[in-house]
């Protein structure tokens, strides 16, 4: 019997506002992905669901925001207790619009990149993501 954990494909935005801070998204406490931890807007693709369609989908649920994907800026990968995750995370460009979060997040912050590398409910796996993502561009 093969236990090796199967990948799935996720996909998250960079948003920023006229600050040049990032949106992070507090996920709520019965979350079963991180509950209580920091990270980026997205989630997992819809059964035959192209990237750019699923990344649209899941800002938009999960802020109320409506974004144009641009570029990807670059990917992660984690593992959860079932799976593995590779995580592709789109520059969601800089956003002017409230967030009305969905039911999965208990709060939004916009935040200097110096303040994220601080954090200890950032997954690392996120904080590696934007020192790299920070060097490059």
């Amino acid at each position: 019997m093969n236990l090796e954990k199967p990948y799935i494909i996720s996909v998250y935005a960079i948003l920023r506002n006229e600050k040049g801070e990032f949106l992070l998204l507090k996920r709520s406490e019965n979350s079963h992905t991180n509950p209580g931890k920091w990270d980026l807007p997205g989630g997992k693709l819809s059964p035959m669901e192209a990237l750019e369609d699923a990344i649209v989908r899941e800002v938009w649920e999960e802020t109320g925001i409506s974004i144009v994907p641009g570029k990807i800026a670059g990917y992660t990968t984690f593992e959860l207790p079932e799976k593995k995750v590779i995580a592709i995370v789109y520059n969601g460009g800089y956003v002017v619009a409230n967030v009305k979060l969905s039911y999965e997040h208990m709060e939004y912050a916009w935040t200097s990149f110096e303040r994220i590398l601080e954090m200890d409910t950032l997954p690392d796996y996120f904080k590696e993501f934007f020192k790299k993502f920070m060097a490059e561009n």
